[in-house]
């Protein structure tokens, strides 16, 4: 019993919640690199992928875990070559060239790829530095500003001579700071002025962690879109998840279950079966969402326009391909009767130029402004 009182665990005391919330508003606010699980099915209250494996990594350790290594755990780590006692972060391409030793040290053998990479980060460097002088000419108060401070320190000109073919980098891998980017990304924009992208690591997500416990048991009865669950397999644990929703139900079984009972074979299924689908949908839905339709008179009348000097291309482009829709705005409770709206609008447009598209009973379209 007294040895259960003292078992603090990691998101009791210490939690790097400051870290792992930059992140995850990274991870949130991403249009074009959001994790493939958020393609699977839209689910309105999915759980970003970086704090559902911060929560469960940080309930398995004990309260005096190394932090940094923790934050490593997560994805949110940099990785730095040494050069002439300066430290210079590596992109994916130069970390893929990394040799790993048995011993577990790392280094990066120096070719006329890297010293090209090492040319164009001190011009980088050179720019940032310019960079900090506008910000600090707008504004002479932040020059003594913790962010900009660590900023200035991080882009100093490496020093002479910089290293030759078949020189040796050492390597250190330590833990990122998102939580200071994000501080400065707001003082730059403040101040007008956009700043590179200084995370230094990928999306943390995409990075598998060393952790693994086979003999913990992670129950989820409300799993919803999955997250905790998947990530708390990365982790090595055993799961239970479930879900009232049986839509959620489904996203599990595709999310968790059918990856690890049948492994990369799916690939092959999904494949062939999705394409059956979609070539029975096109097929029965021909009539009222056609694939490939003339195009509306106005833009034929433009695409005429800009082919003049070649008419004969005129009826190759004279369509449009479409690539979806949305099949339903309403559907009806089998149990209650009543009505739920799956759209909170029906505006397809609210730009200078509003249209419109209506569909007649006998199946053709009008188009209007």
């Amino acid at each position: 019993m007294i040895k259960q009182l003292n078992d603090v665990r990691l998101i009791e005391a210490g939690f790097p919640c400051h870290q792992v919330g930059a992140e995850t508003q990274r991870e949130r606010g991403a249009s074009s690199a959001l994790p493939p699980l958020y393609y699977l099915h839209v689910w309105w209250a999915r759980r970003p992928l970086t704090p559902s494996r911060a929560a469960i990594l940080a309930s398995l350790l004990p309260a005096d875990t190394d932090t940094d290594w923790f934050l490593r755990q997560l994805g949110i780590e940099k990785v730095q070559a040494i050069v002439n006692g300066v430290e210079w972060t590596l992109d994916d391409i130069l970390i893929e060239r990394i040799i790993n030793y048995d011993s577990g040290k790392e280094i990066l053998i120096v070719d006329s790829a890297v010293i090209r990479a090492l040319e164009r980060e001190q011009n980088a460097r050179a720019q940032q530095r310019e960079l900090i002088d506008r910000i600090v000419a707008g504004n002479p108060m932040l020059n003594r500003h913790t962010a900009i401070v660590k900023w200035r320190n991080q882009c100093i000109p490496i020093p002479g001579p910089l290293p030759a073919e078949d020189d040796i980098l050492d390597i250190e891998r330590k833990a990122a700071d998102p939580a200071w980017f994000k501080e400065l990304m707001n003082l730059a924009a403040d101040e007008g002025i956009r700043i590179p992208n200084l995370y230094g690591y990928s999306r943390a997500y995409s990075s598998r962690p060393e952790f693994q416990d086979g003999d913990t048991i992670v129950l989820d009865p409300t799993a919803g879109g999955g997250s905790i669950p998947f990530e708390a397999l990365r982790l090595g644990c055993k799961v239970i998840a479930n879900d009232l929703n049986p839509v959620a139900a489904v996203i599990l079984m595709a999310t968790l279950d059918y990856p690890t009972r049948f492994n990369i074979d799916l690939i092959d299924q999904i494949d062939k079966w999705g394409e059956k689908l979609i070539a029975v949908l096109n097929k029965k839905l021909e009539d009222v969402f056609p694939n490939v339709f003339p195009l509306p008179k106005y833009e034929r009348d433009y695409l005429s326009k800009h082919l003049r000097k070649c008419p004969e291309l005129i009826d190759e482009f004279d369509k449009e391909n479409t690539t979806t829709y949305l099949f339903c705005r309403q559907v009806t409770c089998p149990h209650c009767g009543g009505e739920a709206p799956l759209l909170n609008t029906c505006w397809l447009s609210k730009g200078n130029e509003k249209w419109g598209v209506r569909i007649i009973s006998d199946g053709s379209r009008e188009y209007g402004k």
